[in-house]
Formats: C-alpha cells, sequence, structure tokens
C-alpha cells in the first residue's frame, strides 16, 4: 500500500465514478481499477459497490477511505514542512483569523502578502482565539491574527496596530446622533453580548467592569457575529460594542445603526500575530508585519 493507491481510493470516494476519478488523478480508467482491485484484495474487504447508479463506498469502505484522507493530508503536512525550510515561500502561508476581525481583513492581509511575493498562496482559517491556539499547537497553521498581548510559553506575540472600540446603537436610540460618549455614559445595562467563545465578549466585560452588564435586555438574545448583532441593534434592542474595521461593512449592510466614538482610550484591542518560537518562516511573517505597519487599514494606529 502506497499514497498512491490512496489517492485512488478518495478520488473514487467523492466523484463516486472510476472514470472521473482516474481523470482527476492523471492515469487511465483501467489502471485505476486494477490498482483499487489489488487493495481490496490485499486488505480482504470491498471497498466500493459497483452499482447501475454508479460507484457507493461500503461500511468498510467509509471508514477506511476516512483514515485514507487522514494520511494523505499528514503527508502533504510533512512536505509542506521540508517545504517550508528549504524555501520558505514555496509552501502556502496558513493564517488564523479570529472570527470578529476575519471579514474585514482578509482582502487587506491578500493585498500586503502580494506586496511581498506574488509566489506566496495563502490558507485562512477563521476560528474563535481557543481553537486557533489548538491549531497553532497541532500546527494546523503557521500564525494566528488574535487580539492580544498574548503570553505563552514557546509563543510569540508581535502587536501591529490597534483598533478602537465604538459604541453602536440604532438610529433612533437616544445617543444615535452623539458624536462621542465617555465610558461612563455607555448604556452598558443594555449592552447584547456575542457568544461565549469571542475574544470580545471577555474584553467587553473586562473594560465594563461587570456594571450591570445587558440586565434591561432578554438574556436569551445571542449573536454569533456583528452582521446579526446589527439587525437586532437595529430593530430597538440594546446597543454594543464593536471594532472600527467593521464600521464601513456593517453601515453599508445596515444603515439603521449608528456608531458613536468613545472618548476613553482603553476601549480598543490591540491585533498582532501569535506565531511559534522558531517558526521557520519568522521572516516572512516580520515583513508582513512591516508592511502593515507601514500601511495599515484605514482608521488604526500602528504598533510598533
Amino acid at each position: 500500500m502506497n499514497l498512491r493507491d490512496l489517492e485512488y481510493v478518495t478520488a473514487i470516494d467523492r466523484y463516486r465514478n472510476f472514470g472521473k476519478a482516474a481523470e482527476a488523478c492523471h492515469v487511465s480508467q483501467p489502471a485505476l481499477s486494477a490498482q483499487v482491485k489489488k487493495l481490496e484484495e490485499r486488505l480482504g474487504v470491498e471497498l466500493f459497490a459497483r452499482t447501475n447508479n454508479g460507484v457507493l463506498t461500503t461500511d468498510a469502505g467509509v471508514r477506511i477511505v476516512a483514515t485514507a484522507k487522514d494520511v494523505l493530508h499528514s503527508a502533504q503536512r510533512i512536505t509542506d514542512t521540508a517545504a517550508e525550510y528549504h524555501d520558505p515561500f514555496a509552501a502556502p502561508l496558513r493564517i488564523g483569523i479570529i472570527p470578529t476581525l476575519a471579514p474585514f481583513i482578509v482582502p487587506y492581509v491578500s493585498k500586503s502578502i502580494k506586496v511581498l511575493s506574488d509566489q506566496l498562496a495563502t490558507i485562512y482559517r477563521e476560528q474563535p482565539t481557543q481553537t486557533l491556539l489548538a491549531e497553532l499547537e497541532n500546527r494546523m497553521i503557521d500564525v494566528a491574527l488574535v487580539s492580544g498581548p498574548i503570553e505563552l510559553s514557546g509563543y510569540k506575540f508581535t502587536p501591529i496596530f490597534r483598533e478602537r472600540l465604538m459604541l453602536v446603537v440604532s438610529k433612533t436610540h437616544r445617543l444615535a446622533n452623539t458624536d462621542r460618549v465617555t465610558a461612563s455614559e455607555i448604556p452598558t445595562e443594555e449592552l447584547l453580548l456575542l457568544t461565549e467563545e469571542h475574544c470580545l465578549r471577555a474584553e467587553t466585560l473586562s473594560l465594563c467592569q461587570g456594571k450591570n452588564i445587558g440586565i434591561d435586555v432578554p438574556h436569551q438574545i445571542l449573536a454569533n457575529n456583528f452582521l446579526t448583532m446589527s439587525h437586532y441593534l437595529a430593530e430597538g434592542v440594546g446597543c454594543s460594542l464593536m471594532p472600527m474595521l467593521a464600521r464601513p461593512f456593517l453601515e453599508q449592510a445596515n444603515p439603521n445603526i449608528s456608531f458613536v466614538e468613545i472618548e476613553d482610550e482603553a476601549y480598543g484591542r490591540d491585533i498582532g500575530f501569535l506565531s511559534r518560537e522558531g517558526c521557520p518562516r519568522e521572516h516572512i511573517l516580520m515583513a508582513l508585519c512591516d508592511q502593515i505597519r507601514t500601511s495599515p487599514p484605514g482608521n488604526v494606529t500602528s504598533l510598533a
């Protein structure tokens, strides 16, 4: 058994057709069929059932295909790891980004990477902070763009820019026409929070110091993203804290909300890259940090 055998069975499972699987694997159909038949004989189980309606993966085949996919993924990671040391630009740069930042920053990061190298491919993963930490540990990603600072043994947080938080209310809210508010003027009893996996939820609770947060809004209300939250606000339900980069996107998507500046500079978050110490692509990461600091996205402050 070899990796090529595993590629054949996963292709057949995907396309449900031997001809299409052979085309995807760049071999002739007879060659693919013969090799899969040998594999089935070696394993002592039938992987695929040929029917008039196409190819069906057997119960044993389903489990073996799942394992084959894991092995192929691991093999690709070995190849990518070797490529990182031989040529750091050869393998895709795998970037994890927190959900409260990803929708607004991915196009900008992609553009910044193209300035450094138009040969460097990227793979993005949008995940909450704790999931990104696990994916860094397991080397599923090379770097995570998160809200910091984060201090973990074996990891390095590199700050890039500071993003202010703003108070967001409906157009009919009493504060809608106010240019700015002080921290003490934030109606914390009306605050709506994102679900618990989002770091911005914990940051909001810390900034507002638990001052009767959300006691005047139904506690059953939940939102997993800013767009959903903006619709709640537009209906006149509560208020929320959202980052500056989200403003142009949300104002376009929902014209019935207003953004109000907060005078207290503590109401913000430091965005940066979290990477493993000794990462072989460290120089690429540092160059990307410098590029973003030199030409940051709008309305943020670069951090050294």
